[in-house]
């Protein structure tokens, strides 16, 4: 038997009702009569399961013991195997988990190790994990989850150099907002602005290891990927794709739909709906 997730105390999922959820239907003479009580992966689930492919091989599929695959809409009938196509399986997969197989969390709850500044302020229905540290001046939407060891307002790396050359820190006195629905990975750090908001925009996830410096404003349903890392005052535009381990300099602007290919330097501003790679990253039609 796989580990994935299974329901607790839950009834029962019939495969024609994810068929239904999904607004597809669903294929296999005995569709009717699965049961589902959980989710894996495709080589490990069991006849109980619900699980994906984005392969339209047959062959892979038939080697599972899933109880209900969803599939791409171009797999083709396999006989006595219950399927459920449509364009993007792993959407599909991903909603039905959220929906049947995830407990809702109904309260905010603040792990015991976490430190919670007073003067900081969290929303509803939000998960502070362990050895998180919200500073004074954080505030956090409903909705978010912050995975362990993430720093929320710790003074930015904003230093001034004197007639000595000595770097001289400067005063942080801003806030840091963290928007509804934002869900921030492991040991990330999100800096408190100089002045003014250093913003997450709602529906934000940043994964592990993502850094984000002083008066970075980044928009609404940006994905950051591990590793990656934004520089003082940079806006981020909503529906921007970070891959990992980018770096983008600061006092940028990153356009609406943007996507920064894996391991970009990003030195310019960056228009809407535009690919960047490399170091420095170029658009991708400049490289053709």
């Amino acid at each position: 038997m796989g580990v994935g997730s299974h329901l607790d105390g839950m009834p029962e999922l019939r495969a024609a009702h994810v068929a239904w959820f999904l607004g597809r239907t669903l294929a296999g003479r005995s569709g009717s009569d699965v049961w589902l009580t959980g989710v894996d992966a495709l080589d490990e689930a069991t006849r109980t399961d619900l699980a994906f492919s984005v392969s339209d091989d047959p062959a892979r599929i038939e080697a599972s013991d899933a109880g209900l695959v969803i599939c791409p809409e171009t797999t083709p009938t396999i006989s006595d195997r219950p399927l459920v196509r449509t364009a993007d399986p792993k959407l599909a997969f991903v909603k039905v988990a959220r929906e049947f197989f995830v407990e809702p969390v109904e309260e905010t709850s603040i792990h015991p190790t976490a430190v919670v500044e007073e003067g900081a302020a969290i929303g509803n229905r939000c998960v502070i994990g362990a050895h998180v540290f919200v500073g004074d001046a954080v505030r956090i939407g409903d909705d978010c989850r912050i995975h362990a060891g993430t720093v929320l307002g710790e003074a930015g790396f904003g230093f001034a150099r004197d007639e000595r050359d000595r770097p001289l820190r400067q005063i942080h006195d801003g806030a840091v907002v963290i928007e509804d629905g934002v869900e921030i990975g492991a040991n990330c750090a999100v800096d408190r602005a100089v002045f003014g908001e250093t913003v997450v925009g709602a529906g934000s996830v940043l994964s592990g290891g993502v850094h984000v410096a002083h008066q970075v404003k980044i928009g609404r349903n940006v994905s950051m990927a591990y590793g990656a890392g934004v520089s003082g005052s940079t806006m981020i535009g909503d529906g921007v794709i970070v891959h990992p381990h980018v770096s983008v300099a600061g006092h940028l602007s990153v356009g609406d739909g943007a996507e920064l290919g894996i391991g970009s330097t990003v030195l310019d501003n960056v228009p809407p709906e535009t690919t960047v790679v490399g170091t420095p990253a170029r658009p991708i039609t400049e490289l053709r």
